[in-house]
């Protein structure tokens, strides 16, 4: 069971001092530091948090689980229509934009493309140049990407601390050593000193750990309140080096899966936290209170703002959703000539999951000749699904499915929502070896396109 906050708790031999939270510790001056406050030292405030008890609901105050409970109803709502219809295309676009903006969140920015681009180069090891040359960050995308597939699958069971390891191995495999950090680690800030916020010794971490786990297992408390505990107390743990606030932020997807809340996709939780990641940074500073009495007020201020963060990712749960029906409609319509057993219908399941592609991809992804996958690419083109990729790619023999693309680009800051191909079906029954230049009908919910000029590619940096 875990420790109440008032009896204090003790590891190997390291006690919280006179049971505070917040401890002033000495940091000597470094000489060689560039900052003047580096090189003089001082003192710092090093945060030890309270273990977690059994149950967290006495300290979220009945105005917060009001909020709660509205906020379940909406998640349930969107769990109960992505079982009732599952759409390949809505939970790759959801578990992609999941990924790409909690990347965001930390610094990591990179278009979708560009990230579907490096996922492609992963598997098709034939394209080669320049242009493929600056992808570091999209590879490292990559891997929070994997590590959301890998957290909604392997968190349905009991919570360990080697599941924990799995999904923090993909996100960050380069401050990952099979264990939790064994080095004090700070946010911001050029030393302690200077430091925003100074975790907690890496010999409590392994502590503070397992009682998240047990709480994580064990703990009766409803899955919302959960959740928003569980992701604040991770967060204040830090128990990497880094790739804290990415794996603190799949354990939520996670363990919604596991709660049975959300079982067939994500919610879009980074989408919603980048757009005011400042308030993101304020809420978590306020959840790591400094004296007991502070304890109740610290966790249902997190947790209430942490449900009505969920609430506005279930707001746009709904709009991806209707934008993923629109496009499965307009692609249905695109290809309803071919026929049943035409491959073109198994290359749309395809890019589904990859939205970039070669012919040479889809030849290996469909099992298929050479003649055969040129002859689907070339139907594709024609029937305004894929296009060429333009920017640095323009020379490539890569293709996109920009209409994914662009759901994608619409959840992303700061990026130019993909044009649409113009190219509509040929009317005839047998399809065209060259691409029409016929404006296209798009769904009602993307912005009209110029009506003239060549359609404009994706601008890639």
């Amino acid at each position: 069971m875990a420790l109440s906050l008032t009896q204090g708790w003790s590891r190997e031999g390291d006690t919280m001092r006179d049971g505070a939270l917040w401890q002033r510790e000495h940091q000597a001056g470094d000489l060689s530091a560039m900052r003047s406050a580096d090189r003089r030292g001082g003192t710092y405030l090093r945060y030890f948090p309270a273990p977690l008890d059994e149950s967290m609901a006495p300290y979220v105050t009945a105005e917060a689980m009001a909020t709660v409970s509205d906020v379940a109803i909406a998640v349930a709502r969107i769990g109960q229509r992505l079982r009732e219809r599952p759409m390949p295309i809505l939970y790759a676009t959801l578990v992609r934009s999941e990924s790409i903006s909690s990347s965001w969140v930390e610094g990591l920015r990179e278009t979708p493309r560009n990230v579907m681009v490096a996922q492609l180069r992963e598997q098709d090891p034939g394209l080669e140049g320049y242009q493929f040359a600056r992808l570091g960050t999209a590879r490292t995308i990559l891997g929070n990407l994997d590590s959301v597939r890998r957290g909604v699958e392997s968190l349905r069971e009991p919570w360990t601390d080697a599941s924990v390891h799995e999904i923090h191995r993909a996100i960050a495999p380069h401050a990952h050593d099979g264990a939790y950090r064994s080095v004090d680690v700070q946010i911001g800030g050029t030393s302690k000193v200077t430091a925003s916020y100074v975790a907690p010794p890496a010999a409590h971490v392994p502590g503070l750990m397992t009682n998240l786990l047990d709480h994580a297992n064990r703990s009766g408390d409803t899955p919302l309140v959960k959740a928003a505990i569980l992701h604040a107390q991770f967060e204040t743990i830090h128990p990497y080096e880094d790739g804290n606030g990415r794996t603190g932020r799949v354990l939520v997807h996670g363990y919604l899966a596991r709660a049975g809340l959300l079982d067939q996709g994500v919610l879009p939780l980074s989408v919603v936290l980048r757009k005011d990641t400042d308030e993101y940074v304020r809420q978590l500073t306020a959840y790591r209170h400094g004296a007991p009495e502070d304890r109740q007020a610290a966790v249902s201020g997190f947790v209430a703002w942490f449900a009505e963060t969920l609430g506005r990712s279930c707001e746009e749960a709904e709009r991806v959703m209707a934008a993923a029906g629109e496009v499965e409609a307009d692609w249905a319509e695109r290809t309803a000539r071919f026929r049943a057993d035409s491959r073109v219908h198994a290359a749309l399941r395809v890019l589904a999951e990859q939205p970039v592609v070669t012919a040479r991809y889809l030849q290996t992804a469909l099992d298929a000749s050479k003649p055969t996958a040129r002859t689907v690419v070339d139907n594709l083109v024609e029937a305004g699904i894929l296009e060429p990729s333009g920017g640095r790619f323009r020379r490539a023999e890569v293709y996109q499915a920009s209409a994914l693309l662009r759901m994608m680009d619409r959840l992303v800051p700061g990026v130019q929502p993909t044009a649409l191909p113009r190219a509509t079906p040929a009317s005839s029954s047998q399809p065209s070896s060259r691409p029409t230049s016929q404006p296209s009908s798009q769904p009602s919910s993307w912005p009209a396109q110029q009506p003239a000029g060549r359609p404009e590619p994706q601008r890639g940096p």
